[in-house]
């Protein structure tokens, strides 16, 4: 399934042709030309979506030349087709949100995260097998080992699917699925497709300074039966309280707890001192005190009949998540999932016609094929230009020491602090923005290389939410920024902000400036000035951002200058000269930090969309003040833009570049134009 349900491409599983003279072979051969250039995409079907449809009849019996050779099919049986799978699509049930009439002609998976959490579901509640849909997904399959292969080999939407199963109460069946060897390797899958390595697991936890080993910790209260202490406090107790109900296995409350971290609070789970923690916590010897409800391989079709005690999350708070209620509906949580209904199990089924929206994963080649049973045509991609904002490093750059740049700071961990579960939400609806442009800041954040992208999952990131750097950069690079637009609530949800949390409250920034070398490659030969203002050396590039700003009380100015100069000499051609700067400067750190980058910012995307620097509405409307759809999921964002209003200095900047999988966000970043 993985396979065919990938990056635009509709599968059909079972075709029949019926007619009166017509010669099997050449039929077939003729039905698969004419469909492989037909348009079977449905108009409207979200972006990221797998829509399932049981049976699709003929729009227009007779039209299809079957009888003689064609390229593609008649104009109005195209039309016809196409209105018939948009009314599939917007009568497709949701399994995701309940119950499934028994009658559904249809059903649709938001995002591939929804997908798998909806099979590992039905799986584990013993009704897998009577559903049609995963019937046709996954033809002759023995569907429990398939919920385990599916999640190895997609292991970054594993996250996204524990936090819905999560938040239907049923994440405990599901985990048992898993053997304990399995769900070691999904742990290791997952940590590493986030960018993060297993051997960590291995080291031993030690505090935020790093100096000594930390201690286990035992928690204040009640012991256990018979006079045991409880076991020490799990490093995801703040922010996933909820694996407290995994008291059987610690790899599966390992699994359930990193995923959860890695979904709810990023920052936390990079934290060098968490994943050493996590792994002193599972190597405990200590006695569990409930037995495995893990269940042998062969009898996992069936339902349990024995009811899981699982205890109810904490209440949501009102505010866990920004009112976007003007734009999408919230999803009441059931308090309890009732079983689904189905139609009763067929004989003969219709093998249904699986139709996949395009979007990119952490795996996807260039060179993927589209096919139509049995007709395969290659994907074209036309090769891009070479961006103006390579992220090709400098030999200079190549040794710099890491501490010198912005990029690499050191932000104290925060204090442990009780989280609410977030609240679920019908993510995955259209918003409309006027602002679709921001989007293109994340290219500029990874050319920047202040995030890595899928090509580098382990590139170390800025301790800052990449959706609240598109927020603070964004609203300063605006001429307008339509403060009611619903680009900032968006952009909110993804950080995972509540309601009056400013963006970026959280982030440390570093006391001291140094830009990185790298980023001067295109600003050569030119004036700087330099000047001591409220004791801080502060250099000044002839642009209009700041190279240097560090304080410089108790030393010899010349001479810190000159060493802090240094790095720069092999990138960049500049003359020094006294600068008459005076105060005041910003003491709030964050602002003082944005007074930093933005300048920057803005003069490199200025350059590289041939923009004049002093003309801030022109970058404004080249940029930003894009017109699009944006379709959010647990696990995807796509951007749906006009093509149009695309200039073409943002295509040769390379800044609508797709961009795909995330590591830092746990999301897919897709780009689409119209």
């Amino acid at each position: 399934m993985h396979e065919q349900a990938a990056r635009g491409r509709t599968v059909i599983q079972r075709l029949r042709l019926r007619g009166a003279e017509l010669e099997p072979l050449s039929a077939r051969l003729r039905l698969e030309a004419v469909l492989a250039g037909a348009d079977l995409l449905p108009p409207g079907l979200p972006p990221s979506a797998t829509v399932c449809i049981r049976r699709l009849m003929d729009p227009k019996p007779g039209v299809l030349p079957v009888s003689q050779q064609a390229l593609r099919p008649p104009a109005a049986w195209n039309e016809a087709l196409s209105s018939v799978l948009r009314e599939q699509v917007a009568r497709a049930a949701r399994p995701a949100r309940g119950v499934v009439p028994a009658g559904a002609e249809a059903v649709l998976f938001a995002d591939p995260s929804e997908l798998l959490a909806c099979l590992a579901s039905d799986v584990s509640r013993g009704l897998a097998n009577a559903h049609w849909w995963w019937r046709g997904l996954f033809p002759n399959a023995d569907l429990a080992r398939t919920v385990v292969t599916e999640w190895l080999r997609a292991p970054e939407y594993v996250p996204s699917a524990l936090e819905f199963l999560t938040r239907q109460r049923e994440v405990r069946s599901v985990v048992s699925l898993f053997t304990v060897p399995e769900a070691r390797e999904l742990l290791t899958r997952v940590l590493r497709v986030h960018g993060l390595s297993a051997t960590a697991l291995d080291a031993p936890a030690r505090d935020a300074n790093d100096e000594q080993p930390m201690a286990a910790v035992e928690p204040e209260g009640p012991v256990g039966a018979g006079g045991a202490p409880h076991a020490t406090t799990a490093p995801w107790e703040s922010w996933a309280p909820e694996v407290r109900t995994l008291k059987d296995s610690r790899e599966h409350a390992a699994l359930l707890g990193v995923a959860l971290t890695l979904r709810r609070v990023p920052v936390e789970a990079r934290r060098p001192e968490f994943l050493p923690a996590v792994g002193t916590w599972r190597n405990m010897e200590e006695s569990l005190s409930v037995p495995s409800p893990v269940a042998p391989r062969a009898a996992r079709h069936e339902a349990s009949t024995e009811a899981l005690a699982v205890s109810a999350p904490p209440s949501l708070h009102a505010e866990s998540a920004p009112d976007v209620t003007a734009f999408t509906a919230p999803v009441e949580e059931p308090a309890a999932r009732p079983p689904r209904e189905t139609a009763p199990f067929e004989e003969h089924v219709a093998v249904p016609v699986l139709i996949r929206a395009e979007a990119s994963t952490a795996s996807e080649s260039v060179g993927e094929r589209s096919h139509i049973d049995g007709v395969s045509r290659p994907i074209e991609v036309a090769p891009s230009a070479e961006s103006p904002l390579s992220r090709e490093a400098s030999p200079a750059s190549a040794t710099e020491d890491v501490s010198r740049s912005p990029v690499h700071t050191t932000t104290p961990p925060t204090p442990l602090r009780e989280l609410e579960p977030p609240s679920g939400r019908a993510w995955g609806l259209p918003f409309s923005t006027r602002l679709g442009g921001l989007f293109y800041l994340v290219n500029l954040g990874l050319f920047l290389e202040l995030y890595g992208d899928f090509s580098m999952p382990a590139h170390p990131n800025l301790p800052l939410s990449l959706w609240d750097f598109v927020t603070l950069v964004g609203r300063r690079l605006c001429v307008d920024p339509r403060p009611t637009d619903p680009v900032w609530k968006v952009l909110a949800l993804l950080a995972r902000r509540k309601p009056g949390v400013l963006p970026g409250q959280d982030f440390t920034p570093p006391e001291a400036w140094r830009i990185p070398p790298a980023w001067l490659r295109t600003f050569r030969d030119t004036q700087w000035t330099w000047s001591v203002v409220e004791g801080r050396l502060r250099v000044h590039h002839a642009a209009g951002f700041l190279v240097l700003d560090v304080p410089c009380d108790g030393h010899d100015v010349e001479a810190l200058m000159n060493s802090e100069l240094a790095p720069y000499s092999s990138v960049s051609s500049f003359t020094l000269s006294r600068g008459d700067e005076t105060g005041p400067l910003d003491t709030e750190p964050l602002e003082r930090w944005l007074g930093w980058l933005v300048p920057f910012c803005r003069a490199r995307l200025c350059r590289a969309l041939g923009v004049s620097p002093d003309d801030a509405s022109a970058l404004d409307a080249t940029l930003l003040a894009h017109d699009a759809r944006l379709h959010v999921t647990e696990g995807h964002v796509d951007v749906v833009l006009f093509l149009a209003q695309l200039p073409l200095a943002v295509r040769i900047a390379g800044l609508d570049r797709d961009i795909g999988w995330l590591p830092s966000e746990g999301r897919h970043l897709t780009f689409h134009f119209e």
